[in-house]
Protein backbone atom coordinates (compact mmCIF):
# COMPACT_ATOMS: atom_id res chain seq x y z
CA UNK A 1 0.00 0.00 0.00
CA UNK A 2 3.02 2.27 -0.25
CA UNK A 3 4.81 4.27 2.41
CA UNK A 4 3.10 6.08 5.21
CA UNK A 5 1.62 9.49 4.42
CA UNK A 6 4.48 11.95 4.26
CA UNK A 7 5.08 13.95 1.11
CA UNK A 8 1.36 13.96 0.38
CA UNK A 9 0.42 15.47 3.72
CA UNK A 10 -1.45 18.30 2.04
CA UNK A 11 -3.81 15.85 0.37
CA UNK A 12 -4.28 14.09 3.67
CA UNK A 13 -5.21 17.38 5.33
CA UNK A 14 -7.85 18.13 2.70
CA UNK A 15 -9.26 14.62 2.99
CA UNK A 16 -9.55 14.98 6.78
CA UNK A 17 -11.25 18.35 6.33
CA UNK A 18 -13.88 16.88 4.00
CA UNK A 19 -14.45 13.94 6.34
CA UNK A 20 -14.86 16.40 9.21
CA UNK A 21 -17.52 18.31 7.27
CA UNK A 22 -19.43 15.07 6.65
CA UNK A 23 -19.19 14.07 10.32
CA UNK A 24 -20.40 17.44 11.58
CA UNK A 25 -23.11 17.55 8.92
CA UNK A 26 -24.53 14.23 10.11
CA UNK A 27 -24.29 15.40 13.71
CA UNK A 28 -25.97 18.75 13.01
CA UNK A 29 -28.81 17.04 11.15
CA UNK A 30 -29.36 14.37 13.83
CA UNK A 31 -29.33 16.88 16.69
CA UNK A 32 -31.13 19.79 15.01
CA UNK A 33 -34.33 19.25 17.09
CA UNK A 34 -32.18 19.12 20.25
CA UNK A 35 -30.27 16.60 22.34
CA UNK A 36 -32.13 13.62 23.79
CA UNK A 37 -31.82 12.13 27.25
CA UNK A 38 -32.24 9.08 29.44
CA UNK A 39 -32.61 8.64 33.20
CA UNK A 40 -28.95 9.37 33.95
CA UNK A 41 -29.17 12.55 31.85
CA UNK A 42 -31.49 13.92 34.51
CA UNK A 43 -28.87 13.27 37.18
CA UNK A 44 -26.22 15.13 35.17
CA UNK A 45 -28.46 18.13 34.57
CA UNK A 46 -29.68 18.32 38.16
CA UNK A 47 -26.11 18.09 39.50
CA UNK A 48 -25.11 20.91 37.14
CA UNK A 49 -28.02 23.05 38.38
CA UNK A 50 -27.16 22.51 42.04
CA UNK A 51 -23.49 23.22 41.35
CA UNK A 52 -24.41 26.59 39.86
CA UNK A 53 -26.92 27.36 42.61
CA UNK A 54 -25.15 26.12 45.73
CA UNK A 55 -21.66 24.99 44.74
CA UNK A 56 -22.49 21.31 45.42
CA UNK A 57 -23.17 18.37 43.12
CA UNK A 58 -26.46 16.82 44.29
CA UNK A 59 -28.84 14.13 43.08
CA UNK A 60 -32.54 14.92 42.55
CA UNK A 61 -33.33 13.41 45.98
CA UNK A 62 -30.89 15.79 47.67
CA UNK A 63 -28.15 13.23 48.32
CA UNK A 64 -24.57 13.70 47.16
CA UNK A 65 -23.97 13.11 43.46
CA UNK A 66 -21.86 9.95 43.35
CA UNK A 67 -23.00 7.40 40.77
CA UNK A 68 -20.91 8.95 37.97
CA UNK A 69 -17.67 10.97 37.95
CA UNK A 70 -17.96 14.75 38.37
CA UNK A 71 -16.38 16.27 35.26
CA UNK A 72 -19.40 16.06 32.93
CA UNK A 73 -21.87 17.91 35.22
CA UNK A 74 -19.14 20.49 35.87
CA UNK A 75 -18.90 21.07 32.11
CA UNK A 76 -22.70 21.28 31.92
CA UNK A 77 -22.70 23.88 34.67
CA UNK A 78 -20.07 25.93 32.86
CA UNK A 79 -22.04 25.80 29.60
CA UNK A 80 -25.33 26.65 31.23
CA UNK A 81 -27.61 25.41 28.43
CA UNK A 82 -28.33 22.44 26.18
CA UNK A 83 -27.39 24.59 23.20
CA UNK A 84 -23.90 25.06 24.60
CA UNK A 85 -23.72 21.34 25.33
CA UNK A 86 -24.64 20.57 21.72
CA UNK A 87 -21.71 22.70 20.59
CA UNK A 88 -19.43 20.93 23.09
CA UNK A 89 -20.47 17.53 21.73
CA UNK A 90 -19.77 18.68 18.17
CA UNK A 91 -16.33 19.97 19.13
CA UNK A 92 -15.59 16.69 20.94
CA UNK A 93 -16.55 14.67 17.85
CA UNK A 94 -14.28 16.80 15.68
CA UNK A 95 -11.38 16.47 18.11
CA UNK A 96 -11.82 12.69 18.20
CA UNK A 97 -11.69 12.45 14.41
CA UNK A 98 -8.65 14.73 14.17
CA UNK A 99 -6.67 12.93 16.88
CA UNK A 100 -7.31 9.39 15.61
CA UNK A 101 -6.64 10.48 12.02
CA UNK A 102 -3.30 11.95 13.06
CA UNK A 103 -2.39 8.77 14.93
CA UNK A 104 -3.48 6.65 11.98
CA UNK A 105 -1.31 8.74 9.68
CA UNK A 106 1.68 7.68 11.80
CA UNK A 107 0.78 4.01 12.24
CA UNK A 108 -0.92 2.98 9.00
CA UNK A 109 0.25 2.46 5.44
CA UNK A 110 -0.76 5.31 3.15
CA UNK A 111 -3.97 3.97 1.60
CA UNK A 112 -5.25 2.72 4.95
CA UNK A 113 -4.50 6.09 6.54
CA UNK A 114 -6.60 7.75 3.84
CA UNK A 115 -9.55 5.46 4.62
CA UNK A 116 -9.45 6.11 8.37
CA UNK A 117 -10.93 9.67 8.49
CA UNK A 118 -13.93 8.56 6.44
CA UNK A 119 -14.48 5.52 8.64
CA UNK A 120 -14.47 7.82 11.68
CA UNK A 121 -16.73 10.41 10.03
CA UNK A 122 -19.29 7.70 9.28
CA UNK A 123 -19.11 6.18 12.77
CA UNK A 124 -22.57 5.24 13.98
CA UNK A 125 -21.37 4.53 17.56
CA UNK A 126 -20.01 8.07 17.87
CA UNK A 127 -23.09 9.61 16.28
CA UNK A 128 -25.50 7.79 18.58
CA UNK A 129 -23.81 8.75 21.85
CA UNK A 130 -23.43 12.36 20.71
CA UNK A 131 -27.21 12.71 20.44
CA UNK A 132 -27.74 12.10 24.15
CA UNK A 133 -26.85 14.05 27.27
CA UNK A 134 -24.26 11.47 28.20
CA UNK A 135 -20.62 11.75 29.17
CA UNK A 136 -19.41 9.47 26.36
CA UNK A 137 -18.89 12.14 23.69
CA UNK A 138 -16.47 14.19 25.78
CA UNK A 139 -14.87 10.91 26.86
CA UNK A 140 -14.26 10.05 23.19
CA UNK A 141 -12.28 13.26 22.71
CA UNK A 142 -10.30 12.80 25.92
CA UNK A 143 -9.37 9.23 24.99
CA UNK A 144 -8.35 10.19 21.46
CA UNK A 145 -6.26 13.11 22.68
CA UNK A 146 -4.67 11.03 25.42
CA UNK A 147 -3.70 8.14 23.15
CA UNK A 148 -2.18 10.53 20.60
CA UNK A 149 -0.23 12.41 23.30
CA UNK A 150 0.98 9.12 24.81
CA UNK A 151 2.18 7.90 21.43
CA UNK A 152 3.97 11.17 20.72
CA UNK A 153 5.53 11.05 24.17
CA UNK A 154 6.88 7.57 23.52
CA UNK A 155 7.95 8.58 20.04
CA UNK A 156 9.86 11.75 20.96
CA UNK A 157 10.34 11.66 24.77
CA UNK A 158 9.65 15.38 24.87
CA UNK A 159 8.37 16.80 28.14
CA UNK A 160 5.46 18.71 26.61
CA UNK A 161 3.90 15.53 25.24
CA UNK A 162 4.22 13.75 28.57
CA UNK A 163 2.75 16.78 30.35
CA UNK A 164 -0.18 16.81 27.91
CA UNK A 165 -0.72 13.07 28.27
CA UNK A 166 -0.64 13.29 32.07
CA UNK A 167 -3.08 16.22 32.17
CA UNK A 168 -5.57 14.60 29.79
CA UNK A 169 -5.12 11.18 31.37
CA UNK A 170 -5.89 12.67 34.79
CA UNK A 171 -9.27 13.80 33.42
CA UNK A 172 -10.22 10.44 31.90
CA UNK A 173 -11.54 8.71 35.07
CA UNK A 174 -13.10 12.00 36.21
CA UNK A 175 -15.23 11.94 33.04
CA UNK A 176 -16.12 8.24 32.91
CA UNK A 177 -15.30 5.45 35.36
CA UNK A 178 -14.13 3.42 32.37
CA UNK A 179 -11.24 5.87 32.10
CA UNK A 180 -9.55 3.82 34.82
CA UNK A 181 -10.04 0.72 32.65
CA UNK A 182 -8.40 2.42 29.69
CA UNK A 183 -5.44 3.65 31.73
CA UNK A 184 -4.98 0.16 33.16
CA UNK A 185 -5.11 -1.36 29.68
CA UNK A 186 -2.55 1.02 28.22
CA UNK A 187 -0.29 0.54 31.24
CA UNK A 188 -0.51 -3.22 30.78
CA UNK A 189 0.25 -2.80 27.08
CA UNK A 190 3.43 -0.91 27.93
CA UNK A 191 4.38 -3.60 30.44
CA UNK A 192 4.12 -6.10 27.58
CA UNK A 193 6.38 -3.83 25.51
CA UNK A 194 8.74 -3.02 28.41
CA UNK A 195 11.81 -4.14 26.47
CA UNK A 196 11.38 -1.07 24.27
CA UNK A 197 11.90 1.17 27.32
CA UNK A 198 15.17 2.03 29.03
CA UNK A 199 15.16 1.75 32.87
CA UNK A 200 14.78 5.52 33.35
CA UNK A 201 11.99 5.58 30.79
CA UNK A 202 10.17 2.85 32.70
CA UNK A 203 10.27 5.01 35.83
CA UNK A 204 8.84 7.95 33.89
CA UNK A 205 6.04 5.82 32.45
CA UNK A 206 5.23 4.36 35.88
CA UNK A 207 5.10 7.84 37.43
CA UNK A 208 2.88 9.01 34.59
CA UNK A 209 0.29 6.30 35.21
CA UNK A 210 0.34 6.86 38.97
CA UNK A 211 -0.43 10.55 38.46
CA UNK A 212 -3.15 9.95 35.88
CA UNK A 213 -4.99 7.53 38.15
CA UNK A 214 -4.90 9.61 41.34
CA UNK A 215 -7.91 11.80 40.62
CA UNK A 216 -10.16 8.95 39.57
CA UNK A 217 -9.17 6.79 42.52
CA UNK A 218 -9.75 9.66 44.96
CA UNK A 219 -13.20 10.34 43.51
CA UNK A 220 -14.24 6.70 43.65
CA UNK A 221 -12.97 6.33 47.20
CA UNK A 222 -15.20 9.26 48.15
CA UNK A 223 -18.17 8.12 46.08
CA UNK A 224 -18.15 4.44 46.98
CA UNK A 225 -16.90 4.43 50.55
CA UNK A 226 -17.84 7.81 52.02
CA UNK A 227 -20.84 9.15 50.13
CA UNK A 228 -22.71 5.90 49.53
CA UNK A 229 -22.81 2.19 50.31
CA UNK A 230 -20.55 0.08 48.15
CA UNK A 231 -21.85 -1.04 44.77
CA UNK A 232 -19.57 -4.05 44.63
CA UNK A 233 -21.57 -7.25 44.82
CA UNK A 234 -22.16 -10.27 42.61
CA UNK A 235 -24.80 -9.33 40.09
CA UNK A 236 -26.00 -12.35 38.11
CA UNK A 237 -23.02 -14.68 38.26
CA UNK A 238 -20.96 -15.98 35.38
CA UNK A 239 -24.00 -16.30 33.15
CA UNK A 240 -24.01 -12.50 33.09
CA UNK A 241 -20.32 -12.47 32.16
CA UNK A 242 -20.87 -14.60 29.06
CA UNK A 243 -24.08 -12.77 28.16
CA UNK A 244 -22.20 -9.47 28.24
CA UNK A 245 -19.38 -11.00 26.20
CA UNK A 246 -21.99 -11.88 23.58
CA UNK A 247 -23.34 -8.31 23.68
CA UNK A 248 -19.91 -6.84 23.01
CA UNK A 249 -19.16 -9.45 20.36
CA UNK A 250 -22.38 -8.51 18.59
CA UNK A 251 -21.66 -4.77 18.86
CA UNK A 252 -18.15 -5.04 17.42
CA UNK A 253 -19.39 -7.36 14.67
CA UNK A 254 -22.08 -4.85 13.70
CA UNK A 255 -19.39 -2.22 13.20
CA UNK A 256 -17.94 -4.39 10.43
CA UNK A 257 -20.83 -6.26 8.81
CA UNK A 258 -24.62 -5.78 8.59
CA UNK A 259 -26.31 -7.87 11.29
CA UNK A 260 -29.80 -7.46 12.71
CA UNK A 261 -30.50 -6.77 16.39
CA UNK A 262 -32.92 -9.71 16.40
CA UNK A 263 -29.98 -12.07 15.84
CA UNK A 264 -28.35 -11.21 19.18
CA UNK A 265 -30.60 -13.21 21.58
CA UNK A 266 -30.73 -16.20 19.23
CA UNK A 267 -26.99 -16.84 19.02
CA UNK A 268 -25.45 -15.99 22.39
CA UNK A 269 -22.62 -18.53 22.16
CA UNK A 270 -21.80 -17.45 18.61
CA UNK A 271 -21.49 -13.78 19.55
CA UNK A 272 -19.33 -14.56 22.58
CA UNK A 273 -17.00 -16.53 20.31
CA UNK A 274 -17.17 -13.71 17.77
CA UNK A 275 -15.69 -11.36 20.35
CA UNK A 276 -12.72 -13.67 20.85
CA UNK A 277 -12.37 -14.16 17.11
CA UNK A 278 -12.43 -10.44 16.36
CA UNK A 279 -9.79 -9.75 18.99
CA UNK A 280 -7.61 -12.49 17.51
CA UNK A 281 -8.00 -10.98 14.03
CA UNK A 282 -7.18 -7.49 15.30
CA UNK A 283 -3.90 -8.58 16.88
CA UNK A 284 -1.18 -6.62 15.00
CA UNK A 285 1.33 -9.01 13.47
CA UNK A 286 4.00 -6.44 12.58
CA UNK A 287 1.93 -5.27 9.62
CA UNK A 288 3.93 -3.27 7.13
CA UNK A 289 7.20 -3.95 8.95
CA UNK A 290 9.21 -3.45 5.76
CA UNK A 291 7.59 -0.07 5.22
CA UNK A 292 8.34 1.09 8.73
CA UNK A 293 12.05 0.38 8.35
CA UNK A 294 12.11 3.51 6.19
CA UNK A 295 11.25 5.61 9.24
CA UNK A 296 13.97 7.30 11.31
CA UNK A 297 15.42 4.95 13.97
CA UNK A 298 14.08 7.08 16.85
CA UNK A 299 10.55 6.83 15.47
CA UNK A 300 10.36 3.36 13.92
CA UNK A 301 10.24 1.27 17.15
CA UNK A 302 7.04 2.82 18.48
CA UNK A 303 5.42 2.98 15.06
CA UNK A 304 5.96 -0.76 15.03
CA UNK A 305 5.12 -1.56 18.66
CA UNK A 306 2.37 0.90 19.62
CA UNK A 307 -0.38 -1.06 17.79
CA UNK A 308 0.29 -3.95 20.20
CA UNK A 309 -0.13 -1.52 23.11
CA UNK A 310 -3.47 -0.44 21.63
CA UNK A 311 -4.58 -4.04 21.21
CA UNK A 312 -3.80 -4.92 24.83
CA UNK A 313 -5.68 -1.80 25.95
CA UNK A 314 -8.76 -2.75 23.91
CA UNK A 315 -8.78 -6.35 25.13
CA UNK A 316 -8.21 -5.42 28.78
CA UNK A 317 -10.81 -2.63 28.60
CA UNK A 318 -13.39 -5.14 27.37
CA UNK A 319 -12.41 -7.64 30.07
CA UNK A 320 -12.87 -5.03 32.80
CA UNK A 321 -16.25 -4.03 31.36
CA UNK A 322 -17.32 -7.67 31.55
CA UNK A 323 -16.10 -7.91 35.13
CA UNK A 324 -17.98 -4.71 35.99
CA UNK A 325 -21.27 -6.09 34.67
CA UNK A 326 -20.73 -9.30 36.65
CA UNK A 327 -19.53 -8.04 40.03
CA UNK A 328 -21.12 -4.58 40.28
CA UNK A 329 -24.45 -2.95 39.56
CA UNK A 330 -23.08 -1.64 36.28
CA UNK A 331 -25.71 -1.57 33.54
CA UNK A 332 -25.73 -4.54 31.18
CA UNK A 333 -27.50 -5.36 27.94
CA UNK A 334 -27.09 -4.74 24.24
CA UNK A 335 -27.85 -1.02 24.22
CA UNK A 336 -25.58 -0.30 27.18
CA UNK A 337 -22.85 -2.34 25.47
CA UNK A 338 -23.21 -0.17 22.35
CA UNK A 339 -22.88 2.93 24.51
CA UNK A 340 -19.88 1.78 26.53
CA UNK A 341 -18.04 0.28 23.55
CA UNK A 342 -18.30 3.48 21.49
CA UNK A 343 -14.94 4.66 22.83
CA UNK A 344 -13.30 1.59 21.26
CA UNK A 345 -14.39 2.43 17.71
CA UNK A 346 -11.26 4.49 17.02
CA UNK A 347 -8.67 1.91 18.10
CA UNK A 348 -10.64 -0.99 16.62
CA UNK A 349 -10.77 0.69 13.20
CA UNK A 350 -7.06 1.56 13.38
CA UNK A 351 -6.20 -2.05 14.19
CA UNK A 352 -8.59 -3.35 11.54
CA UNK A 353 -7.07 -1.15 8.83
CA UNK A 354 -3.64 -2.25 9.99
CA UNK A 355 -4.81 -5.80 9.33
CA UNK A 356 -5.86 -4.79 5.82
CA UNK A 357 -2.40 -3.29 5.34
CA UNK A 358 -0.96 -6.62 6.47
CA UNK A 359 -2.66 -8.23 3.47
CA UNK A 360 -0.89 -5.97 0.99
CA UNK A 361 2.53 -6.72 2.48
CA UNK A 362 1.95 -10.49 2.36
CA UNK A 363 2.83 -12.69 -0.65
CA UNK A 364 -0.85 -12.80 -1.65
CA UNK A 365 -0.86 -9.01 -1.84
CA UNK A 366 1.28 -9.20 -4.99
CA UNK A 367 -1.65 -10.73 -6.89
CA UNK A 368 -3.42 -7.80 -8.49
CA UNK A 369 -6.90 -9.31 -8.69
CA UNK A 370 -6.84 -10.26 -5.01
CA UNK A 371 -5.69 -6.76 -4.08
CA UNK A 372 -8.57 -5.26 -6.05
CA UNK A 373 -10.93 -7.65 -4.26
CA UNK A 374 -9.72 -6.49 -0.84
CA UNK A 375 -10.05 -2.84 -1.86
CA UNK A 376 -13.56 -3.58 -3.09
CA UNK A 377 -14.45 -5.09 0.29
CA UNK A 378 -13.13 -1.98 2.05
CA UNK A 379 -15.21 0.16 -0.31
CA UNK A 380 -18.33 -1.90 0.45
CA UNK A 381 -17.65 -1.52 4.16
CA UNK A 382 -17.45 2.25 3.82
CA UNK A 383 -20.70 2.20 1.83
CA UNK A 384 -22.31 0.11 4.59
CA UNK A 385 -21.02 2.56 7.20
CA UNK A 386 -22.40 5.50 5.23
CA UNK A 387 -25.81 3.89 4.87
CA UNK A 388 -25.92 2.94 8.54
CA UNK A 389 -24.84 6.42 9.66
CA UNK A 390 -27.42 8.10 7.45
CA UNK A 391 -30.20 5.79 8.62
CA UNK A 392 -29.32 6.29 12.27
CA UNK A 393 -29.04 10.06 11.85
CA UNK A 394 -32.60 10.08 10.50
CA UNK A 395 -33.81 7.92 13.40
CA UNK A 396 -32.02 10.05 16.00
CA UNK A 397 -33.56 13.18 14.51
CA UNK A 398 -37.01 11.78 15.33
CA UNK A 399 -36.29 11.39 19.06
CA UNK A 400 -38.05 13.81 21.37
CA UNK A 401 -35.61 16.51 22.51
CA UNK A 402 -34.78 16.79 26.19
CA UNK A 403 -36.05 19.86 28.01
CA UNK A 404 -34.07 21.42 30.81
CA UNK A 405 -36.91 21.04 33.29
CA UNK A 406 -36.86 17.28 32.67
CA UNK A 407 -33.46 17.09 34.30
CA UNK A 408 -34.62 18.77 37.49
Amino acid sequence: MGPRVGEKGQWFGWLVAWALLVQLGLYAWATAPGLAGTADSGFYLHAADTLRASGHLLNPDGTAYRYWPPLYPVLLALGGSLGALRILHGVALAMSLLAWSQLGRQLLPRAAALVLPWALALSTPWLVVSKFVWGETVFLALVAGYVLALFRGLQTWRGQWWAAATAVGFLLPLQRTAGLFLLAGLALGLVVQHKQLAPKQRLLVAGHFVLTGLGGLAWHFYALLLAAPTVYKLNQGWAQFFSSAADYGFVLSRWLVPVRAAWRPELTAVWALALAGLLAWLWPRNAGLKERRLAPPAIAPWVRHFPAVLWVAVAFFLLLLLVATTFTRSAAGLYDAERYASVLFGPVVVLGLLGVGRWFTSPLGSKKWLSWLVMGIVGLWLAYSAGRAGSNAAALRQLAPLKLHEGK
